[in-house]
């Protein structure tokens, strides 16, 4: 498999680490062959094969007998060895075979020392420590040796172990009780069907059974008007109607309650009823809204018994004829083509009837009932089994994670989480079995062994903002909204009346985001007090395309500005000179004041010591400097540390754990400015040296000003409007989003949004249309802009846009491999998921992605931002390898990397080296060769010519990341 980057000098000293003391060997990573094997085919013998090799190796048969049976188990080494059952002939041969037959026992004793009992070892992880903890020897039996190797720990460890496991089940034990009240919740009502669990049964019925079905109605006499309302209907939404009725009134509740008759006419009445509906949506909106409102089976017998002789249409009559037609068909349908393993998950069991029909006696009367299959009912159990734990909100951990060591072996001792999200792509999942994740495990390895701790005194501060009514800094209000006062002429006034259902409905949804707002921060504060007095880890893993993401999802640094205030680093570090400089820049930063010399936003700081004394003493009643900031949580845990820090009387000596930032300048277009040699646009994005930091936003407003003042001279009336009120606000996330593939219509409604908050309070903004105008005005002048200023890029996105077309019309999906070894593959298939609605319920039918046809549009749209997105993940994996080599606390937030004050100017170093051993490699060149021998039978266009850019002057930038 070809790599796409090679860098020796960054990955070369890698070792695989130990697990919380416990050592397993491997073999040497390898970046440069996909493929690991050692040539010593020794190492290629499977784990369980020793429990038949020693056997074999300890008997007391002939040595004849030994070696017979060794060379059907391992015969590339006996062959290797020279033995054969001939040279036994001579007693010299056979001492001979005797003296290799004994080498080839202590290797295969030796390997097994080294090898298989460690990773057995490992393996074990998981269940030992639950055996342990819960100190329950009956849970599993384990070897005298691990126990012995657990009692080694020391008692805080094994006190953490337990910690560890309790917050497991509990975060276990909440999904499940979640889950189980929504089923509780659910019982007895119409939705009930729509667990997952449950509709996949119904599924995987539904797939081949609309041809059937259609084949079997075709045969029938096409006259009869019950055929007439089934196929107005559809085939298919009649199959998925009969499918939740069958289910739901047979599997779900009592499986004799039901009568054969009565579901013939319960899903008789059900197509009835859809089919009259539809008419009535043709005819009188208003009526069908009114009534779909209704719980579903209200509704269903609105429709059945409304009367649409005032609706101008014919609609078929209700025949009760008709209606056990219908429900007798689907029934008979249902009977004939659902079919389930007689025996569960054994391959070429026998397929059975999945439903039956059993004849019985009540009060002498002859009826009839439909059984299912006792296989339907293992099936949803199983179903619900997986999905209740499956949604485990996980908290930080407090031991250090274990290591990853394959695509589901993750960091958690009892609950098995992906290394990556792949939204159910079978195809992504294909291609990690077959991948070298080595330096991906590696990598994320990393980043969850960074130890963290709650900042106490901000926990104390939020957690009294929050008793006090919130409503500070991105903490949102306790108490709601007001609703609008109700007018006098409200029922009178139409203009008045709907003027104020318009502010009530505008204040519900304020409020009902309130709310929601309101329960995370709880949440969240809630999480942090559970952690107050530990350490805790933040375990990882990725997106399809490489970036990374902490497992736990409420509490962690790359949430919202007050998380990342709860948060600083374990270990605490004295500041020195440098760090003490950082410290304050850091200030500045936060605040806002990051488009300066780093000398301008030391003197910001110094001048503003008063007011950062008075945020650090007086937070909540002082003059609240630090909530103007840009992040005001993380401000004022700064000014706290910065305080805490001067105070001390030797601000070089403090020991500081706060995390100090350093973010890149719009990173995809830094990239790409890399990757295009493109001169001007790497100025624009400080890839190389400049006396203060280019601010990207600001050159792009700055043309986008000029096109204006062009426009407006020649009298164009929006131009007027903004001539000299162009900023970077008005154009930054559009600038931003562009390497990402951002289109004309999200770049718009980008630029609409800007415009409504900078120009809220002029008169020109009430005109809906004015706006409109005005936003697609700037939408087309920023994209312009950014034509002009990154010419490079602009020629990298359309060559790689115009492969991503070219592959997907050949019907592949894109995929790569990114320089650390992770394949990518781009999901993007047309018809996945469409949506079948009802007046019961909407069913969501989903197709195998192997079948489906692949999007050339997205694929096409996709394949840059994406292609970017892998490699500053690979930047960012590079950077924390090297940094863990060197001894450097390391931790991310996509491309913005944290550590130490002490150590930023190494980890700045690290990071600017990395850069540039990435991008001296021929990424596009090798992607190109990459495509060629993946799909030979395309021609590809040639590369776009490179720029001059001299990409070791990186090194030279100190704006680089800032």
């Amino acid at each position: 498999m070809i790599r796409l980057f090679q860098n020796s000098r960054s990955i070369s000293k890698i070792k695989l680490q130990s697990l919380n003391g416990y050592k397993y060997s491997s073999n040497k990573l390898n970046i440069f062959n996909n493929n690991n094997n050692n040539n010593n085919n020794i190492n290629n013998i499977k784990i369980n094969e020793y429990s038949n090799l020693r056997p074999i190796i300890n008997t007391e048969e002939e040595s004849t007998d030994k070696l017979d049976k060794l060379k059907e188990l391992l015969p590339d080494i006996l062959e290797n060895t020279g033995i054969s059952s001939s040279s036994m002939e001579t007693e010299e041969n056979y001492l001979e075979g005797l003296k290799r037959l004994n080498e080839t026992k202590e290797k295969l004793n030796e390997l097994e020392k080294s090898f298989v009992e460690d990773l057995a070892k490992l393996n074990k992880a998981r269940v030992v420590a639950q055996n342990y903890l819960l100190e329950d020897d009956n849970i599993i039996e384990t070897d005298i040796d691990w126990e012995r190797n657990i009692q080694d720990l020391g008692d805080k460890e094994k006190n953490l172990r337990k910690v560890q496991t309790l917050l497991e089940y509990e975060a276990i034990e909440d999904a499940v009780n979640r889950y189980r009240e929504l089923m509780l919740d659910s019982k007895g009502k119409s939705f009930v069907t729509s667990f997952k669990s449950i509709r996949d049964v119904i599924m995987q019925w539904n797939e081949g059974l609309a041809q059937k079905v259609t084949n079997d109605l075709d045969q029938k006499p096409q006259d009869q008007s019950w055929i007439t309302i089934l196929r107005a209907v559809s085939v298919q939404k009649c199959i998925l109607k009969a499918l939740n009725i069958v289910v739901g009134k047979c599997v779900l509740k009592d499986r004799f309650e039901f009568s054969t008759e009565v579901i013939m006419e319960t899903i008789g009445v059900s197509v009835y009823a859809e089919y009259k509906s539809m008419i009535v949506k043709k005819k009188d909106p208003l009526t069908y809204k009114k009534i779909s409102k209704l719980i579903p089976n209200s509704s269903l017998r609105k429709f059945y018994n409304l009367s649409t002789d005032n609706l101008d249409v014919i609609t078929l009559p209700p025949d009760p004829n008709d209606i056990h037609a219908i429900g007798q068909f689907l029934v008979n349908q249902v009977f004939k083509h659902c079919t389930i393993q007689e025996t569960l998950g054994e391959d070429g069991s026998n397929q059975v009837p999945a439903f039956t029909v059993q004849t019985h006696y009540m009060n002498g009367i002859r009826g009839t009932r439909v059984i299912p299959h006792k296989n339907i009912f293992a099936l949803i159990d199983a179903g619900h089994q997986i999905r209740e734990t499956g949604g485990a909100r996980l908290f930080p951990m407090v031991i250090k994670p274990l290591p990853w060591i394959s695509p589901v072996e993750g960091p958690y001792l009892h609950y098995k989480v992906p290394i990556m999200r792949t939204n159910g792509s079978a195809m992504q999942l294909r291609s990690l079995a077959e991948a070298d994740l080595s330096l991906i495990y590696r990598s994320l390895n990393i980043l969850g062994e960074t130890p963290w701790v709650i900042n106490k005194e901000l926990y104390h501060i939020i957690t009294e903002a929050w008793v006090n009514g919130g409503d500070i800094g991105d903490i949102p209000k306790r108490t709601d909204f007001e609703y609008p006062e109700m007018p006098d002429d409200l029922i009178f006034n139409h203009e008045a009346r709907q003027e104020y259902y318009k502010k009530e409905h505008r204040v519900k949804l304020l409020n009902y985001n309130l709310h929601s707002l309101r329960c995370d921060t709880t949440y969240k504060l809630d999480v942090a007090k559970k952690f107050l007095d530990y350490t805790l880890y933040f375990p990882h893993n990725i997106d399809f395309r490489g970036r990374s993401y902490p497992i736990p999802p409420h509490l962690n640094h790359l949430g919202s500005d007050f998380c990342r205030s709860l948060l600083k680093f374990e270990k605490s570090l004295p500041l020195g000179e440098k760090g003490f400089d950082w410290l304050k820049i850091h200030v500045a930063n936060l605040y806002g004041v990051d488009k300066v010399t780093l000398k301008q936003r030391l003197d910001f700081t110094e001048k503003n010591l008063e007011n950062i004394f008075d945020s650090a003493d007086n937070p909540l009643n002082g003059k609240k400097w630090w909530l103007k900031g840009d992040n005001p949580w993380q401000t004022l845990a700064a000014c706290i540390e910065l305080t805490k820090a001067i105070r001390s009387g030797n601000p070089t000596e403090f020991l500081s754990n706060l995390p100090i930032h350093q973010d890149g300048t719009c990173n995809g277009l830094q990239h790409y400015a890399a990757l295009g040699g493109d001169v001007w646009g790497a100025e624009k994005v400080n890839l190389l040296p400049s006396d203060s930091p280019q601010d990207v936003y600001n050159g792009v407003a700055q043309l986008v000003a000029k096109l204006v003042e062009k426009d407006a001279e020649e009298g164009h009336e929006i131009a007027k409007f903004f001539v000299d009120r162009v900023d970077r606000k008005l154009v930054k996330q559009t600038v931003m989003t562009s390497v990402y593939g951002v289109t004309y219509i999200g770049a718009r409604e980008q630029i609409e949004n800007a415009i409504l908050e900078k120009f809220k309070d002029y008169d020109e903004i009430s005109d809906d249309h004015f706006v409109f105008k005005a936003s697609s005005y700037i939408a087309k002048h920023t994209f312009t802009s950014l034509n002009d200023m990154f010419v490079g890029a602009r020629s990298i996105m359309k060559w790689m846009s115009d492969c991503a077309s070219l592959i997907a019309k050949s019907g592949h999906c894109v995929s790569w491999t990114t320089p650390l070894g992770l394949p990518v593959v781009q999901p993007y298939k047309k018809g996945g998921k469409y949506n079948v609605k009802t007046l019961e319920c909407d069913f969501i039918v989903v197709h195998n992605d192997d079948l489906l046809q692949v999007d050339t549009s997205r694929q096409r749209s996709a394949f840059p931002p994406n292609f970017i997105h892998s490699l500053d993940s690979t930047h960012m994996f590079l950077t924390a390898l090297s940094c863990n080599e060197k001894g450097i606390t390391y931790s991310s937030v996509h491309d913005s990397y944290w550590t130490h004050a002490s150590t930023v100017d190494d980890m700045n170093c690290i990071l600017r080296d990395e850069f540039v051993e990435l991008h001296k490699q021929p990424i596009l060149e090798r992607l190109l060769e990459w495509f060629q021998v993946r799909y030979p039978t395309i021609t590809f266009p040639p590369l776009p010519k490179k720029g001059e850019l001299d990409i070791n002057r990186v090194k030279e930038s100190r704006y680089f990341f800032h």
